[in-house]
């Protein structure tokens, strides 16, 4: 018997979920946050320091859920490293896969809010540390599902990604995809990927973007022309799902809209993820993935920051 099919005879999954980790804080700045440059000082209103990286923010909400999670990545053997390691170990996470090393910085994302909108500027850092070889056999034998997200900021591992999910394949493990949004607006490889993957989790701009398609239901329908499931998440109005010809729409519950005070948006599509994906791998109906992940991303709202406020409760 080969190494491989023996490994994959012999050993269970250990964790449902297994994705790379696009390791980086947040630096969350309010108030008057338009920089004014020739030397001009201006005071802001108020700051955060906060757990960063669309994968974290995912995994610590799936994890709030009740499932189980291993990131893999690295960070640096900086104050901003420690500080990602304490807080995702503290949620439940399992860090056991990522190193510190000393030849790179933790990422950092400088976010600039103004009321619901806010402005990104990236420093990237251990977002792309992840190595090939970090990818292993023992690894896609040891997770139910994988899920890829920030695909555009980890460059490195964007010509891998077609073998490792034929390599998860082999495994039996199924694949999700939310690629975020693409700095240089290229969207290169993703329509690519998609016949690979089981769910596609873009958001609006991200899916009329990369189908090329301004109506959402023509956008859906595309993408979804792939075989993948794509949910849409489309912010106050709720979700909407495309899967086989068939559509499925979501919405933010009326008691939840009426009390929803949004402090910021931050990570608010990445709890979405972990909702859906949550009851996805429970084998439930799309319209209740749809209503958790909503739940989970308007829970995410209420508070600064992508982990704060997220939605603890065990689905089971």
């Amino acid at each position: 018997m080969s190494t491989r099919r023996a490994l994959m005879k012999r050993q269970r999954p250990n964790h449902d979920v297994g994705c790379v980790s696009d390791m980086c804080v947040d630096l969350i700045l309010r108030g008057n946050v338009r920089p004014r440059f020739r030397q001009i000082e201006q005071l802001i209103g108020d700051y955060l320091l906060e757990v960063g990286g669309s994968s974290n923010i995912f995994a610590s909400q799936f994890v709030k859920l009740g499932g189980t999670c291993s990131v893999i990545g690295a960070v640096g053997k900086d104050p901003f490293g420690i500080f990602l390691l304490d807080a995702l170990a503290r949620t439940g996470v399992d860090i056991a896969r990522v190193r510190s090393d000393p030849r790179i910085k933790t990422g950092l994302g400088t976010a600039l809010v103004e009321g619901e909108d806010r402005a990104i500027l990236t420093y990237t850092g251990s977002i792309d540390a992840a190595r090939r070889t970090d990818l292993t056999d023992e690894l896609a034998a040891s997770v139910r599902h994988w899920h890829i997200a920030s695909y555009f900021l980890m460059p490195r591992l964007m010509p891998f990604w077609r073998t490792w999910i034929r390599r998860l394949r082999a495994h039996g493990v199924t694949v999700s995809l939310d690629c975020n949004w693409d700095p240089d607006e290229r969207w290169i490889g993703v329509r690519e990927l998609l016949p690979l993957v089981d769910v596609f989790l873009p958001n609006t701009a991200e899916a009329r973007a990369i189908s090329g398609e301004h109506d959402l239901r023509r956008a859906g329908a595309a993408l979804a022309a792939s075989g993948a499931l794509v949910a849409i998440k489309r912010g106050g109005d709720g979700a909407i799902a495309f899967h086989r010809g068939r559509t499925w729409r979501g919405a933010v519950p009326a008691a939840i809209a009426r009390r929803l005070r949004v402090v910021d948006t931050i990570g608010a599509g990445d709890s979405f993820d972990g909702g859906f994906l949550r009851a996805w791998l429970l084998k439930r109906p799309i319209d209740e993935c749809l209503a958790l992940g909503i739940r989970c991303g308007a829970a995410s709202l209420s508070a600064a920051g992508g982990l704060t406020s997220q939605l603890r409760e065990r689905v089971a």
